[in-house]
């Protein structure tokens, strides 16, 4: 589950493990599916188990099944 909080947090929950981090751009693996979340001053708050949340200033967010 993909959660916003206005633009300024995105809470994702269950499995997942970074790709890609920048201040600028975060990918973050979720099985088969890849969440992309572009913004400015990005930063990982929270990664465990259960929950990974960053914050900043989010513009976008995206999703991406690897097909094609």
């Amino acid at each position: 589950m993909v959660e916003l909080d206005g633009n300024r947090s995105v809470v994702i929950t269950g499995r997942c493990a970074i790709e890609q981090y920048s201040e600028t751009e975060m990918r973050v693996r979720c099985g088969r599916l890849t969440v992309r979340i572009g913004g400015d001053r990005l930063e990982l708050r929270t990664l465990d188990e259960a929950e990974l949340s960053i914050a900043g200033v989010i513009a976008e967010v995206g999703f991406l099944t690897g097909e094609g």
